[in-house]
């Protein structure tokens, strides 16, 4: 088992100091037995005494094995090099792999290119001659790659947190806290902190970070640390007030495997942390690194690396959803195109935008881990992207992450690049650096949007999907039986705003100072990161939506409308209906009226479907009760329902924009009637012209309730065939409710939705 607490597990240089064999043959002895406990720089002076005695190709290869596991790649390449240039290197068949590993993590892709393909002409390891031609793609990738278009500014944190051992996994909890982890030598006997281990240990640092510079650290003092075992990888739920971590063995440095724990908050104390229960923990494999995301109904899902069987290869991500019974369902991979043949490990979840952040030394990077992220949720992820060469490095980086209620963004990341902090060699040891989106972007994205020859780049609309605005109990127009209103979404907008301490004011009377601070926290991520937010999106999607228009494309849209539960079913569809008339209104008075010259019923350039949901599709655990607006109006949880959403956009009849072997109606798909109460199996059937066999290579439902459970390739002669579960458990009867399938055709770059339109019966 690979251990993975951390990449560059550092041991300390001190441990080889005194001990003194008499002859070669004893330093070496000496220095297999630290090496096969993963005492790596440790056995590197073991090995290296010797070499001076006995100068063979067998002792340098020991040499270089441990400094490239002590992520020295310096003296790695220095030992890999006598070896390969040796009359013997035939006895060393991997020399040239590692040795090209080293320059590529130093960043001489270059050289590194001509050292891979030496090694490929004489490979006969079946692994390794797949790592090295995937690496060999990278470094090209790293000589093409251009310049990020997204720039990022990152800080190496001072010796307030950081030393010359090893820190990690850096998190900002609320806005003065910061947590962490860091590897320390054990203290003395007897002293106030003192931590006991046979060597060093890691364990929950913390620091004050209320000015934005951080100060010295101290030990947590949360009870969560276990002063015999590595505790790391920290992860807060602030919803559901848990925080979770990673305890491992200490008993072999080559190999840590680790059990993720769980600790709630309660009575103005974190309780006694417990393993997490369920499967997430599987006897003989680590599970490590947890991060947190949210569903719709504020459900937790716990995203975590995991070597355990099933995966892709190596350790890959893993998710698993907390209900209310606190019980863990069952784990699922989350499968390609984010796991691969590789690692990958550190998963951070931004609930805001939707997007998981991860680490991957498969994936094409520029050396080591690179993090990437992708957008998505669950079981549908789109195509990982590089951070770029702001972020990333040639050597290893890690536990990316974003701060909550960050503008612009920022966060923390680790990683062991040249600069950081070290006992021995500059990139032995892993740092925490902090990062923030360049305050430039933001002018820089306004002066793109002004330019319509870039707005006009077909599908750069569907990145600002989907866009949610949201709205006030029974707004817009009060109590009224229309289903329609005069009035548009920035009028209804501008007063909602000024009702953040209308919201906050509704819960005075809440348990506690801490809960009612709490409560005030998500009223203000509420409207400054939803409301807010998709506000200034929706008004880039206008402009963007005239330049589409002006270069003649044909557009389909769909607007969605949902509703709080508060009101009858009736008047929530209503209410709903209302909604979306308050968007198209904005949508035909923009730029005094210039978008309705393409708005019409009879093949208009503009066809707007709107789909009134009401309250169908609302949490059932927000409250319906009037007498306690505090939940039932004033709740954030009961504000997202009150929403509508664009989640659809098209080019319509152009081929450039449509899928070529695969003709989607333009119109809705019905599939059929279903029944309320039970799972549904459904099967569609859809025509294509492919001319030789070739499969999906994205595919996407647009409903938490829908899953797609298996579909066929795309075959001459036979229909493509998609099977999906519909889970109708806890719907309601609908006469006719709407799901957006979405798919990719492998070697195509255009992404096309299609609707399925069904009823449900009880």
């Amino acid at each position: 088992m690979k251990h993975i607490l951390l990449p560059s597990l550092i041991l300390l240089s001190f441990l080889a100091v005194n001990i003194c064999p008499a002859n070669a043959q004893n330093d070496i002895a000496e220095g297999d037995e630290a090496f096969k406990y993963g005492f790596y720089k440790t056995a590197a002076d073991y090995y290296t005494k010797a070499y001076r005695n006995e100068a063979t190709p067998a002792v340098a290869y020991k040499i270089a094995e441990s400094y490239r596991l002590a992520n020295d790649y310096q003296q790695a390449i220095k030992y890999y090099s006598i070896v390969s240039e040796s009359p013997s290197s035939a006895a060393y068949p991997n020399c040239d792999y590692y040795l090209a590993s080293m320059y590529r993590n130093s960043g001489y892709a270059d050289s590194a290119i001509v050292i891979y393909q030496r090694y490929l002409r004489a490979a006969n390891n079946e692994v390794l001659e797949r790592r090295a031609s995937q690496e060999l793609k990278a470094c090209q990738w790293v000589l093409d790659s251009i310049t990020d278009s997204i720039r990022y500014n990152v800080k190496h944190e001072s010796k307030n947190i950081n030393s010359e051992y090893s820190e990690s996994g850096a998190v900002l909890v609320g806005d003065s806290l910061l947590l962490y982890s860091s590897m320390r030598e054990m203290s003395k006997p007897g002293s106030k902190d003192a931590i006991y281990s046979d060597l060093v240990l890691l364990q929950i640092f913390e620091a004050d970070y209320s000015t934005g510079d951080i100060s010295k650290s101290k030990i947590n003092n949360w009870g969560l640390n276990n002063k015999e075992k590595h505790t790391c990888n920290v992860a807060l739920d602030p919803l559901h007030q848990n925080i979770y971590f990673t305890i491992c063995q200490t008993d072999d440095f080559s190999n840590i495997p680790c059990e993720i724990y769980v600790s709630h908050f309660n009575k103005g104390k974190w309780q006694k942390a417990k393993k997490v229960g369920g499967k997430v923990n599987l006897d003989g494999y680590s599970s490590t690194h947890p991060a947190i995301g949210y569903l719709p109904d504020s459900t937790t899902v716990l995203y975590f690396s995991s070597d355990r069987p099933g995966g892709l290869g190596g350790f890959d991500i893993w998710y698993t959803v907390i209900g209310d019974n606190k019980t863990p369902s069952e784990c699922i991979n989350l499968g390609m195109p984010i796991n691969t043949e590789g690692n990958e490990i550190t998963p951070f979840y931004d609930n805001e935008d939707g997007v998981l952040y991860f680490s991957s030394d498969w994936h094409l990077g520029f050396g080591g881990y690179d993090v990437f992220k992708s957008k998505g949720s669950r079981d549908s992820w789109r195509e990982p992207q590089n951070m770029g060469h702001s972020i990333n490095s040639s050597a290893n980086d890690l536990y990316f992450n974003v701060n909550p209620y960050s503008y612009p963004k920022s966060g923390f990341l680790t990683s062991n690049r040249k600069g950081s902090f070290f006992i021995s060699g500059n990139t032995c040891c892993n740092d925490i650096y902090s990062w923030e989106k360049a305050k430039a972007s933001k002018p820089q994205r306004k002066k793109v949007e002004e330019i319509p020859v870039v707005l006009a780049q077909k599908g750069a609309i569907h990145t600002l999907l989907p866009i949610r605005l949201y709205f006030h109990n029974d707004e817009p127009d009060p109590k009224s039986k229309l289903a329609t209103t005069t009035t548009n979404y920035f009028q209804t907008y501008n007063r909602y705003m000024f009702m953040r301490n209308d919201y906050k004011r509704a819960h005075t009377l809440a348990n506690g100072n801490v809960v009612f601070d709490s409560i005030c926290d998500a009223i203000d991520y509420f409207f400054d990161y939803e409301v807010q937010y998709n506000c200034e999106r929706f008004e880039q999607f206008l402009n963007m939506l005239l330049e589409d228009l002006k270069m003649g494309h044909r557009i389909s849209m769909t607007v969605e409308g949902y509703a709080s539960p508060i009101h009858t079913s009736q008047y929530n569809e209503l209410i709903s209906k209302r909604r979306i008339a308050s968007i198209v209104n904005q949508i035909m008075e923009y730029k005094k009226g210039i978008l309705t010259r393409y708005m019409g019923t009879n093949g208009g350039s503009l066809q707007i479907r709107e789909v009134a949901y009401g309250s169908s599709h609302a949490d059932k655990r927000v409250s319906d009760d009037r007498q306690q607006t505090n939940k039932s109006v004033y709740s954030v949880e009961a504000a997202r329902e009150r929403r509508i959403e664009i989640q659809d956009y098209q080019y319509l009849e152009d081929d450039s924009s449509i899928i070529s072997c695969l003709h989607l109606p333009t119109r809705a798909m019905h599939i059929g009637t279903y029944f309320t109460g039970e799972y549904a199996d459904i099967q569609v059937n859809l025509k294509h012209t492919a001319l030789h066999e070739t499969s999906i290579d994205f595919i996407s439902v647009g409903s938490p309730d829908v899953k797609v459970v298996g579909y066929s390739k795309l075959t001459p002669g036979r229909d493509l065939v998609i099977y999906l579960r519909m889970d109708n458990r806890k719907a309601e009867p609908t006469v006719s409710s709407f799901l957006p399938l979405t798919l990719r055709v492998k070697g195509e770059q255009i992404t096309q939705t299609m609707f399925l339109e069904y009823s449900l019966e009880k």
